[in-house]
């Protein structure tokens, strides 16, 4: 998961190589069947391996951080097909419900959360450029982890009941 702590100390560390990074990023999305961020890619396909959509993080960070050598509007587009794609499992009730039922995914209180924290870098990215309507509709994505937050015990509950 290098976009808890490896991707952003290279926005510390090499700043231009980052931005060069995001570059290969956005080609991917292009040059990919799924017109998206890479999740996990080996060899030129993605493995599907890991849940979430953290691509769009490294690239808000990026950006929030003053790095733009990489095509801005480019990165917006496929940062919003990545989070929008009806192959990560359970982001379909995600949308629905705010959250992705543990009977139907497996992992879903953690893809809510993966979800979640991606929508909010997305928010913040939208809101930097001024993006009030998409903005606005990823800080409300993001807010979901709340459908899973259990008042009386504080901790993040696997289901609603």
């Amino acid at each position: 998961d290098t976009y808890r702590a490896t991707n952003p100390l290279f926005t510390i560390l090499h700043p231009s190589r980052v931005g060069e990074m995001i570059q290969s990023m956005i080609a991917h999305s292009e040059q990919n069947v799924q017109e998206i961020l890479p999740v996990w890619s080996f060899h030129g396909n993605e493995t599907w391996c890991m849940i979430g959509y953290h691509g769009v993080s490294v690239i808000a960070d990026a950006y929030l951080k003053g790095i733009r050598n990489f095509n801005v509007d480019k990165a917006f587009s496929a940062m919003k097909q990545t989070a929008n794609n009806k192959n990560y499992g359970g982001l379909g009730y995600y949308k629905q419900f705010g959250f992705v039922p543990i009977d139907k995914e497996k992992e879903g209180a953690s893809k809510t959360l993966e979800y979640a924290y991606d929508d909010w870098t997305i928010y913040k990215f939208a809101e930097s450029l001024g993006e009030k309507k998409f903005a606005d509709e990823y800080f409300t994505r993001a807010k979901s982890y709340k459908n899973l937050f259990d008042e009386k015990t504080k901790f993040i509950s696997k289901t609603t009941d």
